[in-house]
């Protein structure tokens, strides 16, 4: 994907596939507690290149991810979750989602149950079902 600059240069855009990856590298490194340092080192790159990863200004190569994903205790496959839903604004309900702002409520809901412990996450998640069921 290619935009255009108001002096008629082309630059890449990050392909929203690369941004989502590096997203979900970044909130998974975050969930661990690594720095990029620290991950950069386990998986044998330099800082730069993890943030350039995590802001999509460089694409991950597939054997590159495999060895983020084992450093970061996650399968590959972890990093594409929810990538259909994003791209398609699918709130997986049948109703597109177009505000950020619900899309942003959703990103810090999905952090913070992802902090909670496995017990805690298992309730609260009947008792989201349990009161979206009831309206």
């Amino acid at each position: 994907m290619y935009v255009k600059r108001e002096d008629a240069s082309v630059i890449d855009a990050p392909d929203p596939i690369d941004k989502h990856v590096g997203e979900r590298i970044w909130r998974r490194r975050r969930e661990v507690g690594l720095s990029r340092r620290a991950l950069g080192e386990v998986v044998g790159i330099g800082l730069k290149q993890v943030n350039k990863y995590e802001t999509a200004v460089n694409r991950v190569s597939a054997g590159r991810l495999h060895g983020i994903a084992a450093a970061l205790g996650v399968a590959p496959s972890y990093f594409f979750e929810g990538l259909d839903d994003e791209i398609t604004g699918d709130s997986g309900d049948g109703v597109a989602t177009h505000s950020s702002g619900s899309q942003r409520e959703v990103r810090t809901l999905v952090d913070a149950y992802h902090r909670l412990p496995p017990d805690v996450r298992s309730r609260f998640l009947r008792l989201v079902r349990v009161i979206a069921d009831s309206g």
